[in-house]
């Protein structure tokens, strides 16, 4: 029985993750391996987390050893990832113990693959390579079976909305990446409204330190998926980097959102993969802001006038996640 077989699914947290539990949505047996336990799935019947890397050799090396305890017992029928430093060893030892590898580049990457897709590609390390965009698809001579979610807005919902209630909120988040992001902070700390204490301000700062703190509002580290999940259904708009999993979260709710990307001539990421998606998104609730370019102006009157939806959407691509599901047991 297919809902039998064990599909190992390797993510770092993040974007890759909420894409890797969109694309597996129609598979039943997940063991997922990241970095960061922050999500809650029914599916997910075990989890393992794994040493965090981005260039650290000795790391590397000593998740080997972690990768193949893992293969030796689970036994899985499949491995499936979406990228992250974190499934290299698990893709080199998929050619030894010959099971199945497959990858799904990331949503993130427009214009090239990504890292860790351009080294599992030269080096052969799989049986199925795709990319989420067709013209990607083809100039790397990869698999095209479309997006994970609907990240263009081209699906039409039917949805409810339900009237704001006082003091709105503003969520602000940055997601788990390393790098620091002080021109997001320096940027909500000269708005307006951040001193306004009518205004309640959620900040999700990762290991950033916040210099200016607002009138009425709090600071987390770190949330899991599910508590992300409810700040933004109460919030009346949210500040965000441009990752994946934000885009996503914030599709599911309808939120208007202001996105600023993050980009590497600032040291706030190694590339400008995020600069590259702002410019594919496609949506009447996100705006995004210019690297050099400030906030827009928003007033506690304009927050006082949104309203929220009651549940969130299904943007999930089932049609790809069926397709994906048909090509692990081929």
């Amino acid at each position: 029985m297919e809902s039998e077989k064990k599909v190992l699914v390797i993510a770092s947290a993040g974007g890759h993750l909420t894409q890797a539990l969109c694309a597996t949505s129609r598979c039943e047996n997940l063991i997922l391996i990241s970095n960061k336990k922050n999500v809650s799935d029914a599916k997910i019947k075990k989890f393992y987390k794994i040493m965090d890397t981005q260039h650290n050799p000795i790391i590397h090396f000593l998740n080997i050893f972690f990768a193949l305890f893992i293969l030796v017992k689970e036994r899985p029928s499949v491995i499936f990832s979406t990228g992250g430093p974190i499934v290299l060893p698990f893709a080199l030892l998929s050619r030894l113990v010959r099971i199945k590898f497959v990858f799904l580049d990331t949503l993130s990457r427009v214009t090239e693959l990504s890292n860790t897709g351009k080294l599992i590609k030269k080096y052969n390390l799989y049986d199925a390579f795709y990319s989420q965009w067709e013209n990607m698809a083809k100039k790397n001579e990869v698999g095209y079976i479309g997006k994970c979610f609907d990240i263009l807005g081209e699906n039409h919902y039917a949805f409810v909305r339900k009237a704001k209630q006082p003091p709105p909120l503003i969520l602000v988040t940055v997601g788990t990446c390393q790098y620091n992001f002080d021109r997001l902070f320096n940027l909500i700390a000269k708005h307006p409204l951040y001193s306004d204490n009518r205004v309640e301000w959620i900040i999700q700062a990762s290991h950033n330190k916040i210099a200016t703190l607002p009138a009425n509002g709090k600071i987390l580290e770190l949330v899991s998926r599910d508590e992300m999940e409810q700040l933004v259904k109460r919030s009346s708009l949210v500040i965000s980097h441009c990752g994946i999993g934000s885009i996503n979260l914030m599709l599911s709710y309808q939120k208007e959102v202001i996105f600023v990307p993050r980009v590497a001539r600032l040291n706030e990421f190694s590339d400008d993969h995020q600069l590259q998606i702002a410019n594919e998104i496609s949506s009447k609730y996100f705006d995004v802001i210019a690297p050099d370019s400030d906030l827009p102006n928003i007033t506690f009157d304009d927050l006082m006038k949104k309203q929220l939806l009651e549940e969130p959407v299904d943007i999930t691509n089932h049609k790809m996640a069926e397709m994906l599901k048909s090509s692990f047991y081929k």
